[in-house]
């Protein structure tokens, strides 16, 4: 199995199967679930490829994600990896690079501008969406959900990759793989397989519609896609392979060292309202 995780429901490519809490039934190349919890059997996946997702998710649940990438890889499996490279953004914000955000805009227009180079950069760490909800302490309040929730640069990545079984962590370039498919960019199906930023120009150009509907709470879409790597501006790519089994039972999460302030988010367990 070639596994795409966090794919989108518009993604699809022959021999692949793809995996997403979006969608809403099983079909023969597509899984409804969870990453941290994938149902699959050990040892299934030749390959991961996983592109703008781990941005989404609570940086506390990451350990576990990883090492369901490891049980799931076959020994030796490659898994790619793509999201926003705080180092990379983090060093156009302080050195005032106006030309890095204006053409990060044009990769995504979701970016905030009302706030200046710092509310552009945040943006990128932080963000609104509808994967996770923030209440009040008192857990009666929602205030809003987020999309982005985390970022990383590439040894933070090597550091939780290395501790959950894998090993040659290697920064690659776009669309740079030892493996053929992943040479090739995502673009829409029936379109010429280049790169093109999926703006608001591109689609009237095209006649491709990608709205954000209010009153539904979801998007209007007519087309579908296929291929890897985006975003080649802001992406920070990651290859590494399985070097052995680590299983769950044994593992040592990070959350539970004394190193970081993690066990403080649990805090409000111990408060019996």
């Amino acid at each position: 199995m070639k596994l795409n995780i966090g794919a989108s429901p518009i993604w699809d490519c022959e021999g692949w199967t793809t995996l997403d809490h979006k969608f809403r039934k099983n079909t023969e190349f597509s899984i409804m679930g969870d990453a941290a919890n994938m149902p699959m059997d050990n040892n299934t996946c030749d390959t991961i490829f996983c592109s703008h997702m781990f941005e989404h998710v609570p940086n506390v649940k990451l350990e576990e994600i990883l090492l369901e990438f490891n049980r799931t890889l076959q020994q030796d499996g490659i898994v790619r990896i793509l999201t926003p490279d705080l180092k990379k953004i983090a060093t156009a914000y302080v050195n005032e690079d106006k030309d890095f955000f204006r053409m990060a805009r044009l990769e995504d227009t979701s970016i905030r501008t009302d706030l200046g180079l710092g509310g552009q950069f945040i943006n990128f760490i932080i963000s609104q969406g509808q994967d996770t909800a923030l209440f009040n302490r008192n857990i009666d309040e929602f205030i809003v959900g987020y999309a982005h929730l985390y970022s990383y640069d590439f040894n933070m990545l090597k550091i939780l990759l290395e501790r959950t079984g894998f090993h040659l962590v290697e920064q690659k370039e776009f669309c740079e793989s030892s493996l053929t498919e992943y040479r090739v960019p995502l673009h829409v199906q029936g379109m010429e397989p280049k790169w093109q930023n999926f703006n608001q120009k591109f689609y009237d150009e095209n006649n491709l519609v990608h709205e954000y509907d209010p009153e539904t709470g979801g998007y209007n879409i007519n087309f579908r896609v296929t291929g890897f790597d985006r975003d080649p501006l802001t992406s920070l790519i990651i290859e590494a392979r399985k070097k052995e089994d680590i299983p769950k039972t044994s593992y040592h999460s990070l959350n539970d060292s004394n190193t970081n302030y993690c066990r403080y988010g649990w805090s409000l367990l111990k408060d019996p309202a």
